[in-house]
């Protein structure tokens, strides 16, 4: 049987170049180590982000910054540049390598940098009913990168263990890092990234009663919703569900990862996150109808209609059911002043 992962399209390097404190050389299609090296695939997949048709990415090189010091830092460039057409079709599980069993030294690397290639035709965003527009990594628009290679950085620890196959895969956010400035014709693609380690990650999916999402009160917002991961137990305790918020003044419990809700064949709605760290301590899962108002540079107040706790287990599925419908919004009618009758 075929599954999504087995769908998503393949695009391969033909040839890489990596240089480090020891000089080595791979092919994207699969060398094996030597020397005490070890192979290494980088993939990639998408939360999904509203009011666009299309992502398209160019990725041309990436970076590790080795824990143990600048010396032992590999630097990745592709022979040819690795486009993913679409990002929006690599979604729940479905994944796609842009760096496929590369020979690269054991060791602890505390640094990922992801190099772009902006702007159109290489790297565009294509609005719902408009044209395709440039997308840039911060720093590319309007030309003023000073000449130095642009790229998008993740700090996540992480370690390649010797004579091994590792396996990790990105996780571009863009719900919270694709924006579009206020009167400009670009979007800016931000750092909004998570790095897991496949051989520890499962998934969780489920499904959204038809009840809550025709709902009179999600009928007045786009879509069928979304569902938004946190990396905690919301369903203790006073804390309470938040929104997308790329900044600094951000407080509060945040997504780390969302998914659009869909509605299959049998015209249940439903639901897959993908490549969650596996781990005993219980995530929270968060039913909202309006992802559609959540904008990431600013904080919103979209609401969600129930949150519900499960665990992950690497290569496995957990399941939840989205039953509580939305509150109903009485708006309060003006009091009437009471007539006086003369005396």
């Amino acid at each position: 049987m075929m599954t999504q992962q087995d769908k998503a399209p393949f695009y391969k390097p033909l040839a890489i170049a990596i240089t480090s404190a020891i000089l080595l050389s791979a092919c994207g299609g699969g060398s094996s180590g030597s020397g005490g090296s070890s192979t290494t695939t980088f993939s990639v997949t998408d939360a999904p982000v509203d009011d666009v048709e299309a992502v398209k990415v160019t990725f041309t090189r990436i970076d590790l910054k080795a824990a143990s010091g600048s010396e032992n830092d590999v630097s990745i460039t592709f022979d040819e540049p690795v486009t993913i057409e679409n990002l929006l079709d690599l979604t729940g599980n479905a994944s796609t390598p842009i760096l496929s069993e590369a020979s690269i030294p054991p060791g602890d690397y505390n640094q990922l940098r992801i190099f772009v290639d902006g702007g159109f035709p290489n790297s565009t965003v294509t609005p719902e009913g408009g044209n395709k527009t440039d997308l840039y990594i911060p720093g590319q628009q309007n030309g003023n990168s000073n000449g130095n290679p642009q790229f998008l950085r993740l700090v996540s620890g992480f370690t390649i263990a010797a004579g091994s196959k590792s396996d990790f895969t990105i996780d571009f956010v863009l719900r919270k890092g694709l924006t579009k400035p206020a009167n400009q014709d670009y979007y800016l693609l931000r750092p909004a990234l998570r790095l897991v380690n496949n051989l520890e990650v499962g998934s969780i999916s489920g499904s959204v009663s038809s009840t809550v999402v025709n709902h009179p009160e999600c009928l007045l917002n786009e879509g069928n919703g979304a569902v938004y991961l946190y990396d905690e137990d919301l369903t203790t305790g006073d804390a309470m569900p938040e929104d997308y918020f790329d900044s600094e003044l951000a407080t509060g419990v945040r997504p780390i990862a969302s998914a659009e809700v869909g509605q299959n064949e049998s015209g249940e709605f439903t639901f897959t996150i993908g490549f969650v760290e596996a781990r005993e301590a219980a995530y929270s899962v968060a039913y909202t109808c309006e992802p559609a108002n959540d904008e990431p540079s600013t904080d919103d107040d979209i609401n969600f209609t129930e949150v519900l706790s499960t665990t992950v287990t690497a290569g496995e599925e957990s399941t939840v059911s989205f039953t509580v419908e939305p509150e109903v919004v009485v708006e309060e009618q003006p009091a009437q002043e009471a007539e006086s009758n003369p005396v």
